[in-house]
């Protein structure tokens, strides 16, 4: 399955929490607006019915006291306009009809009531009001470690997705830089990373290539041949196998730069390695040593035809076309000449200051070779 793109789970994440936050603000907002509106309601209306219900006990108080002409009591009653009262009322209209201390009493005594009625109506809602705010601080509660969960698990991904890929990818930078060369990068994270990922591991073995690659010859380097001949002596000691190293120097490079110029003796390498690439079998590993020095080292091999490998490089060599040029070459067996990475190197390259010695353009190894005059 394909990764989606980094800005594109980003974008995704960022708009989910806003939702879920317009979401639950909207939530919460109405709850509390709707808890307020009922608190209002009930407060403006109870304490209004209560408000006009004392002012009716003053008046009615009022006018009993000084029972002014009958007709003058429809002022007391307009206090109850836009009151459904209907028993007060009774009450009232019974006091109109036959003034006396009782009637009064009568009305007063049922307005009490229902002003008792309206603050029990206040005492038994505030409980649910209250109830309700507790409703809503708890949902704000749960709100809060919902998101708290949500922004831990997005933290979660964000260290698993992005965070940690990149941590690997720069430890494998760090080792890459102190010289671990099989050093990877793992493909993992966000599309983006893991493309980066890929492209580290691709310059990872770009650069392994070419720190193991000469650059002048295209051979593999000296660092390349050491990796190779332990390969050798590892697959040698599991199993009972023999293998050559041939160790190969160009005679008089030095004169011949001196007369034919450094860029002249640069595609004299050239043509050298090319010679030597294309006369070893294709299990032979062939390498630029240094210099004008090449190796090879050569598997499965026993001395006889390890020698006579190294004379058809040397006569090659010899039979190259432009300016003359000759190479000596020494070689040894594993295990007669050591069992070793140095010993081996120390035989062949004895014997190639041999080959020096005797007048160069020769093969000196461990069997007799077919040697030319110089």
């Amino acid at each position: 399955m394909p990764r989606r793109h980094l800005r594109t789970r980003v974008l995704l994440l960022t708009g989910a929490f806003v939702l879920a936050l317009f979401a639950i603000t909207f939530g919460l907002s109405w709850r509390a607006l709707e808890s307020q509106r009922r608190w209002t309601q009930l407060i403006s209306v109870e304490t209004k019915t209560v408000a006009t219900l004392e002012e009716l006990i003053r008046a009615q108080n009022a006018f009993h006291a000084r029972y002014e002409s009958i007709d003058r009591y429809r002022l007391v009653v307009q206090i109850l306009e836009g009151q459904a009262a209907g028993s007060l009322r009774a009450r009232m209209n019974a006091y109109r009809d036959a003034p006396s201390d009782a009637a009064s009493q009568a009305v007063v005594a049922e307005a009490q009531r229902m002003i008792a009625e309206r603050k029990q109506e206040i005492a038994r809602q505030l409980p649910q009001l209250e109830i309700a705010a507790h409703a809503t601080m708890s949902t704000g509660l749960a709100v809060a470690w919902i998101l708290a969960i949500l922004s831990f698990a997005a933290v979660q991904t964000t260290l698993r997705k992005v965070v940690r890929p990149i941590e690997e990818l720069s430890a494998a930078a760090d080792r890459i830089a102190a010289g671990d060369l099989t050093a990877t990068a793992p493909v993992a994270g966000d599309r983006e990373i893991a493309t980066l990922g890929v492209a580290f591991n691709r310059m990872a073995e770009e650069l392994k290539a070419r720190a193991r690659t000469d650059d002048l010859t295209a051979l593999p380097n000296f660092r390349a041949f050491r990796e190779r001949i332990d390969e050798e002596l590892e697959r040698a000691d599991r199993y009972p196998e023999t293998f050559g190293v041939l160790v190969l120097d160009l005679d008089h490079f030095k004169k011949y730069n001196d007369t034919h110029g450094h860029l002249a003796g640069n595609t004299a390498l050239q043509r050298v390695a090319q010679t030597i690439r294309e006369t070893v079998r294709a299990v032979d590993f062939a390498a630029r040593y240094g210099g004008e020095e090449f190796a090879v080292v050569v598997p499965q091999v026993d001395a006889a035809s390890l020698a006579a490998i190294a004379e058809r490089i040397r006569a090659n060599v010899e039979a190259l076309p432009g300016n003359p040029i000759t190479i000596s070459i020494g070689a040894a067996m594993y295990p007669q000449d050591g069992r070793d990475r140095e010993a081996l190197f120390q035989a062949a390259d004895a014997r190639l200051y041999q080959a020096k010695k005797q007048g160069r353009n020769r093969v000196v190894g461990g069997a007799p070779a077919k040697a030319a005059a110089v």
